[in-house]
């Protein structure tokens, strides 16, 4: 009895110890199953790398009313500091010797302004003329080629919408035009007999400044339209160019408001010194609907240098890099690790670009050090919370048999 023991006892212990040496050595043939504790799926997502950078909300324009003294005698001002204008609102007036003078120039200027809105709408009607013609040839002429098959009206249909634009461009400028006549009309009707004239505003905006001492510029105006303007580092220079999409943020703004990179100026704001970096300004143009935002208020800029839509995605830690190539291990639907070569692109806040080599969906290995051996089996850790009576029953007791002792020997 007692040999009987001694002999089943050596050959579990040449069992195991040679399990043990096929198992551990490194150059063994013998399938080794790999313990996955933790994988996720390839993500499918938009990276979008950001640099940050400090603005300030200012006017888009800044426009300065100058006076003239040969033009005669100043009387006094129209408008306030604060007071928004209108695009032909008077904003001071004076008097002139040559009062005579200045109204045959304003009659003459609006003279000319007439003789070309009759010259537009001359014009007008004669491409008003051609777009009737061409509708009429259009309807009544279909081409029929040797075959008995009808051609198309291409050409006449181009040449139809061609003049619809030159007749809404020409209506657009005969617009222009006679607001123009009716802002000399204006400035002539205010002329009343005395010797007094006024200067009207270019531009619409709000009045920012008036030098009462009548240096010049005697009026500023500024435009409603805001825009952001802030200065970039030497470094950020690299990263950044005209034309990128901005988001703006800030605790006076409800959500966040985006823009373009309009300008990057190429000089420093202050003299190049040795001793200090360089930060050189730049501005930024907001979209429409942004006019109400208050001026002089401090933002946070985020210019967007790199933006992946609908990126394949998979954690940095995820990835093992050999010599020259990245790989990913895949669970695949065999019940094997699979090491798949990967083509890495943006890389961002702990999650990689995968260009070529996973798809969306398939789950990875998060940690690459888990994996014994590539195309072998694998088993992770059982969850008893996920096995309920309908699961048993659904599987029936012949799969779960066949389950239990794959495990087993596995």
């Amino acid at each position: 009895m007692k040999k009987k023991t001694a002999i089943l006892l050596s050959a579990g212990i040449l069992f195991v110890s040679g399990n043990f040496y096929l198992a551990l050595r490194e150059d063994s043939k013998a399938v080794r199953s790999s313990y996955i504790n933790k994988w996720s799926p390839v993500g499918k997502e938009t990276l979008t790398e950001t640099l940050h950078a400090s603005g300030v909300v200012t006017p888009e324009e800044e426009h300065h009313v100058y006076y003239n003294e040969n033009s005669g005698e100043f009387k006094n001002f129209l408008v306030k500091q604060g007071d928004k204008v209108d695009t032909g609102t008077p904003l001071y007036e004076y008097s002139s010797d040559n009062i005579d003078e200045d109204l045959a120039r304003l009659e003459s200027e609006r003279s000319q302004l007439v003789t070309e809105a009759t010259l537009l709408d001359e014009q007008i009607q004669q491409l008003l003329y051609l777009q009737t013609v061409s509708a009429s040839a259009s309807d009544n002429s279909t081409p029929v080629f040797g075959d008995g098959t009808s051609g198309n009206n291409s050409s006449n249909d181009l040449m139809v919408v061609s003049i619809e634009k030159e007749i809404y461009d020409k209506q657009l400028e005969k617009s222009r035009v006679n607001a123009e006549i009716d802002k000399y009309d204006d400035m002539i009707d205010a002329y009343d007999g005395s010797d007094e004239l006024g200067i009207s505003s270019q531009v619409a905006g709000t009045v920012k400044q008036i030098n009462y001492e009548l240096r010049n510029p005697i009026v500023t105006i500024i435009s409603d339209t805001p825009m952001i303007k802030g200065t970039f580092t030497e470094r950020d220079l690299k990263k950044v160019e005209e034309g990128m999409k901005v988001i703006v943020k800030s605790e006076m703004i409800e959500g966040k408001v985006n823009g373009t990179l309009a300008n990057i100026s190429e000089y420093p704001e202050a003299e190049p010194s040795v001793k200090k970096e360089s930060h050189y300004p730049y501005a930024v143009a907001l979209d429409e609907g942004t006019e109400g935002i208050i001026k002089g208020t401090h933002v946070d800029v985020s210019v967007v240098t790199n933006q992946v839509v609908n990126a394949s995605t998979v954690p940095v830690k995820s990835i093992e890099k050999g010599k020259k190539d990245s790989y990913v291990y895949i669970l695949n639907e065999k019940g094997q690790v699979e090491k798949r070569k990967i083509q890495k692109g943006l890389e961002l806040s702990g999650k990689t670009e995968v260009k070529k080599g996973a798809k969306p969906g398939e789950l990875v290995v998060r940690t690459p050090e888990e994996v014994q051996q590539e195309n072998s089996p694998f088993f992770s850790k059982l969850k008893p919370g996920t096995l309920t009576k309908k699961t048993f029953s659904e599987e029936g007791k012949r799969n779960l048999f066949k389950q239990i002792m794959v495990g087993f020997f596995k």
